[in-house]
């Protein structure tokens, strides 16, 4: 047996759903994109990250040879239903980032040690982020969605790429760089409500799940903690992450299907059950680690953005018996929730709630929060 087929064995025995092998050439192409989008992808680009340097693996790598591409398959249980439309099912899985405590950090960790045993250099990101989705293609694992998603077949886009850059001479795949969806196909576009999206592009400042967890202040180079309200009133109940594009693709059909149909696990049913916004709103730090941490570690580290991204939510759910909470809210120590909440109780209205709003008025003392309680006046019927 050869060692790539050794490789891809032992990634097959720790769960992966699937994996290949490409050359650790340059990705130009990717580059010159990323530059070209500039004004876009500047939070990125300026980020730790430096996905500029991982476009050429040999710069930062001099003896690679090979990149592993591995696919992991997250669509493998049920979702509960209290869950989705609120929280991205990637995030439910608990599969993106995890630590190498966990589970499914442990996996990764694991393999991390195989090739490290088997005698080879290897490097993985944070330090080193090569373009999974692009290296996933060109080592045939994958195609290409018009949603801007990779495809492997069966979970459709419901996937986790993970690249590990090694020094070693494999068998490479043949390049998958497809996107095989039906003809005109335009269901991804015109699902999303904000317009981010275009065939094959991504405009990722109007994006749901971009405004969900990347709008922090500090967080990375270019972003704040600001939401356009024209982005709010589209972010519907989503508090980390968006299904939307996966869901209306005709290629996820089946798997939505099989996910639907498979029970959630007794982990996920007990976060469901604990799972209410009114209490991500009005946030304790016991709350914050017990339900929120476990399926939402990935971004956000602070509980003011979570409470940001509930008053929205609870200002989109037309429910006017959130009134209450909302007008807690706007007692809050930090200006960023009452804010929010602010602009939840303008967006659901009613003599409450413009009551709940005028006694906050002259008592409001940050100058942001002041202008929300006033736009939401403005409109709060």
């Amino acid at each position: 047996m050869s060692l790539t087929q050794e490789i891809k064995d032992f990634a097959l025995d720790l769960g992966y759903h699937d994996v290949g092998v490409t050359t650790a050439d340059a990705f130009p192409w990717y580059a010159e994109e990323l530059q070209s989008r500039y004004s876009s992808y500047n939070y990125l680009i300026e980020s730790p990250l430096k996905p500029l340097e991982g476009t050429n693996p040999k710069g930062v790598m001099p003896e690679a040879k090979s990149i592993i591409c591995t696919v992991y398959d997250y669509s493998r249980e049920g979702f509960p239903a209290e869950l989705v439309g609120t929280i991205g099912r990637l995030y439910q899985s608990r599969s993106y980032n995890q630590s190498s405590s966990r589970i499914n950090g442990a996996r990764r960790q694991l393999f991390i040690d195989y090739l490290q045993k088997r005698g080879m250099q290897t490097m993985y990101g944070p330090e080193f982020n090569v373009p999974e989705r692009l290296a996933s293609a060109r080592a045939g694992v994958t195609t290409y969605g018009r949603n801007n998603f990779a495809y492997a077949k069966g979970p459709g886009s419901f996937i986790i790429l993970m690249a590990f850059t090694v020094d070693a001479e494999l068998e490479y795949g043949s390049p998958t760089i497809e996107a095989p969806c039906p003809k005109d196909c335009r269901l991804c576009v015109d699902a999303c409500p904000t317009g981010a999206l275009e065939p094959f592009r991504l405009e990722p400042k109007k994006c749901i799940a971009y405004n969900t967890f990347m709008t922090q202040d500090n967080f990375r180079p270019h972003t704040s903690s600001h939401i356009p309200p024209e982005i709010r009133v589209e972010m519907g109940s989503w508090i980390h992450g968006c299904d939307l594009c996966q869901e209306a693709c005709p290629r996820n059909r089946t798997r939505l299907k099989v996910m639907e149909a498979w029970p959630a696990s007794s982990f996920l049913n007990r976060i469901a059950e604990q799972f209410d916004l009114r209490k991500v709103l009005l946030l304790t730090d016991e709350y914050f680690e017990t339900v929120l941490r476990p399926v939402m570690y990935n971004y956000i580290r602070h509980k003011r953005y979570f409470q940001r991204n509930a008053a929205i939510a609870l200002g989109n759910s037309g429910d006017r018996s959130h009134v209450p909470y909302l007008a807690q809210a706007l007692e809050h120590s930090d200006p960023l929730v009452r804010g929010y909440a602010a602009w939840g109780l303008g967006r659901l209205g009613g003599q409450d709630a413009r009551t709940a709003l005028e006694k906050a008025r002259p008592v409001e003392t940050d100058e942001k929060a002041s202008q929300e309680i006033e736009a939401a006046l403005a409109i709060a019927a």
